[in-house]
């Protein structure tokens, strides 16, 4: 279930970049939705402002200013800064229903943001908005969701001229779904099912040719869409389904994505548990001067936390896709 919507035409202004052998293919193209998202707030829920909806970061990195020792690197140009971070969670409380159906809130969304945001944070990450300490997003609407990744695909610079920039970009989702669709918020006054956003459209936005500065630079989706609440979902091994994954087509991107039910109890989020865990023993081996891991080390601890604390073997290990063409070192 999810939007049928025409494919917009390439502009004039695009441009295709050729790294290697391999050209990244300059398709899609999303109007930015007129609306903020509402980050996370200790106390509150911000709302946007109207310095929020005129933000516009021009990009002035062109495709050509990259040096060719970038492009036949083996691993990808390490930053001063680590990274940008968003953490979107539609689990969150505090959420009014403007419908019939509320989208059920989960007692342990909060304590994952925290946790998450904190690991983030330690390893060298970096809130999306400069202004604002906080990484986090909460029950975003369709419109609120597409304005969220619209922004930090579009209007974020990740390679300032004069300045080292940003290694990559990371983008947390954690929603209600299934493989491929992510469930948000219906708008106020909208009746019937809450909207799904295809995880294809949130990707395509990193496309370089919307943005210049994310050439060459790796876009990491971390992706958990549980099944909603229902007596089959939540019942003890939960429900074994054959699923089809998305594979980006574009170079440079990674996903590692949890789609199974995977709740201990009643408030422990075994998928959430295992990328903290392995967050924190980094940045304490960041800490301690070790020699840092390249990213699918990371992710294969990841999948043996996981693999090791869920309670039942029906429950399927989270999936890595990747186009990547570098190694990636975090830090």
């Amino acid at each position: 279930m999810s939007d049928n919507q025409d494919e917009p035409k390439r502009g004039d202004s695009e441009v295709d970049a050729k790294v290697g052998d391999s050209q990244m293919d300059s398709k899609g193209g999303y109007d930015q939705a007129d609306a903020a998202g509402y980050p996370e707030d200790r106390s509150s829920q911000r709302k946007p402002t109207s310095q929020d909806l005129k933000t516009h970061v021009s990009v002035i990195t062109e495709i050509a200013d990259i040096r060719d020792e970038e492009f036949n690197s083996q691993t990808y140009k390490s930053c001063e800064n680590v990274g940008k971070a968003v953490i979107v969670s539609n689990f969150m409380d505090g959420y009014t229903p403007k419908n019939n159906r509320e989208l059920a809130t989960r007692v342990y969304a909060k304590g994952d943001c925290e946790k998450l945001e904190g690991a983030l944070k330690r390893i060298g990450f970096q809130p999306l908005d400069k202004d604002q300490d906080s990484m986090v997003y909460k029950n975003l609407t369709k419109s609120q969701f597409v304005a969220l990744y619209s922004k930090a695909a579009k209007e974020t610079n990740y390679r300032p001229k004069g300045g080292e920039g940003y290694t990559c970009v990371l983008f947390f989702v954690m929603s209600y779904g299934r493989s491929g669709l992510i469930r948000c918020h219906a708008e106020p006054g909208e009746k019937g099912e809450h909207p799904f956003v295809e995880q294809k459209h949130l990707q395509e936005a990193f496309q370089p040719q919307n943005n210049h500065s994310l050439a060459l630079k790796p876009k990491l989706f971390i992706i958990q869409t549980i099944p909603e609440a229902t007596s089959e979902a939540d019942a003890a091994g939960g429900i074994e389904v054959t699923t089809t994954k998305r594979i980006p087509r574009e170079a440079d991107f990674l996903t590692y994505a949890c789609d199974q039910y995977c709740i201990k109890g009643k408030d422990e989020n075994i998928f959430i548990n295992s990328v903290v865990h392995v967050l924190n023993n980094l940045a304490k081996e960041k800490e301690e001067r070790k020699p840092a891991l390249e990213i699918q080390k990371v992710l294969i601890r990841m999948n043996k936390e996981y693999k090791d604390n869920r309670s039942y073997r029906t429950w399927k290990l989270p999936c890595v896709t990747s186009s990547l063409t570098k190694q990636l070192i975090l830090f």
